[in-house]
């Protein structure tokens, strides 16, 4: 049976998820604020970061730096791996940070590209080709990460889904769990089942 598990120490911020026996490969991403570490235990998985591609085998161990764009893919029809997610300080400037504050601080609310091209006082094409190079994801892409990410903070604390879709800014429940499961590799519910919180005083 296809196992995995999230871990979340509240005292660190460190996370940890574990894999055992699965099939899942996640489309290109980033990890905002996060240094992570994957170890394959089991089976070989396809990694890309940014414009590098290369093969993971059991015992073999990858990084990717914070947002840093990467996808990663199974190459042996299932794999095991743990990935370990570990706090990281981001202090880069960019200047399209007022963009990206606002993408992180709401990400439910509805920003166009029209708008955000206005507050950064360049022409929509422009502002699209910086944001993703600043990065490493469209501002529509990095808006529905952030989005599942806060989906994922809402489910560790007992928010039900259909009331988590309305937070994060998604049409209804359908549209949360068909993008959640792209990015996360399983269903909402199946990651509030899966979450397991390490308070500080455990």
């Amino acid at each position: 049976m296809n196992k995995l598990e999230y871990i979340k120490d509240l005292s660190t911020g460190i996370e940890t998820i574990s894999y055992e026996k699965v099939n899942i490969a996640y489309p290109e991403h980033t990890h905002i604020g996060h240094l992570v570490f994957g170890i394959v235990t089991d089976g070989t998985v396809g990694v890309k970061i940014n414009q590098e591609e290369f093969i993971c085998n059991e015992g073999e161990i990858f990084s990717v730096a914070l947002n840093m764009p990467h996808s990663i893919y199974p190459i042996t029809d299932t794999y095991s791996m743990i990935s370990i997610c570990f706090p990281q300080e981001d202090n880069i400037d960019r200047e399209l940070d007022i963009i990206r504050r606002e993408i992180i601080g709401n990400p439910e609310l509805e920003l166009s590209v029209a708008d955000m091209s206005e507050k950064v006082h360049i022409s929509s094409y422009h502002m699209i080709r910086k944001f993703a190079s600043e990065n490493g994801l469209t501002p529509h892409k990095f808006q529905l990460q952030c989005r599942i990410r806060k989906a994922q903070e809402l489910l560790e604390s007992g928010v039900k889904v259909v009331d988590v879709a309305a937070a994060v800014g998604f049409c209804d429940q359908s549209h949360l769990c068909r993008v959640f499961k792209k990015q996360v590799g399983i269903s909402p519910e199946e990651y509030a089942r899966s979450a397991i919180l390490s308070k500080p005083n455990d």
